[in-house]
């Protein structure tokens, strides 16, 4: 690399991390948990920064005729997962269950397009969800499930947007012997979400979701209890709808309304 490209990558660099804006200011208590999602995000966005930069000089560098080589292309269509990588989570399928949105057997562009969505959405997510589910990491056989772990404890985060399949939404409905409660809430202007807690094979243990169609798909956020260990989702219906709205979320649901990575089913769950 010349001077003049070593100058360059540190001119473009500042001024990359000056367009992040100043770091919030961390009162102790008041905002511990933004701040910490904010500093994750913050952290994503400078890495990816970095990223760009990086890149535009090797372009430079091979415009130039220096390096290696031309730098290889993306086959998938989207923009490189942000960084840090997040290391998916080997999940072993049930004996004869179906696995939704799976991973295997798929050619190598479309599982490396939905590999980088994993990565998008489990950023969104685990800025969406409180720390008490625990760092979100994609599961490594399907596009459709995540999953946090917090002081020892296991949850399930579900992450579906599928094709409308043009049914009518479940009703949105009490059930009290089978502890479940529904409300609708405004999730964004025009869109309507309905927020459940319901309990999960005993009454014991509830999980928590929201449903909402978004464009031409329907969206399905559902955070499972671990139910071995006795523990419910730990989000309340409020810290759900209120993550949604204040993280990226509704970009990837965005991207993936526009962009499929399931298919239209029949039916679906929780909506």
């Amino acid at each position: 690399m010349t001077d003049q490209d070593a100058l360059l990558v540190k001119d473009v660099m500042k001024r990359a991390a000056d367009a992040l804006g100043p770091l919030p200011d961390l009162v102790p208590g008041a905002v511990a948990r933004g701040g910490r999602r904010r500093a994750r995000t913050r952290l994503a966005l400078t890495a990816g920064a970095f990223g760009a930069v990086a890149l535009g000089v090797l372009g430079v560098a091979a415009l130039s005729g220096g390096g290696s080589g031309r730098a290889p292309a993306s086959g998938t269509g989207v923009a490189a997962a942000p960084a840090p990588y997040r290391t998916p989570v080997h999940v072993e399928p049930s004996p004869g269950e179906k696995v939704e949105g799976g991973l295997t057997g798929l050619p190598a562009g479309e599982r490396q397009r939905l590999e980088d969505f994993q990565q998008r959405a489990a950023v969104a997510l685990d800025e969406a969800l409180p720390d008490t589910v625990g760092t979100v990491r994609p599961v490594d056989s399907t596009v459709a499930r995540y999953q946090g772990e917090a002081d020892g404890n296991v949850f399930t985060v579900t992450f579906t947007v599928r094709p409308a399949d043009g049914r009518a939404a479940e009703d949105c409905r009490d059930v009290p012997e089978k502890r479940m409660s529904c409300v609708k809430e405004e999730l964004t202007e025009g869109v309507e979400a309905r927020l459940r807690r319901a309990a999960v094979n005993s009454l014991a243990t509830e999980s928590t979701s929201i449903a909402f169609e978004f464009g031409n798909s329907t969206v399905l956020i559902n955070v499972s209890p671990d139910e071995g260990k006795g523990v419910s989702a730990p989000v309340t219906v409020e810290q759900l709808l209120d993550g949604v709205r204040g993280s990226g979320l509704l970009d990837v649901v965005r991207y993936a309304d526009e962009h499929p990575v399931l298919q239209k089913q029949a039916s679906v769950q929780g909506g």
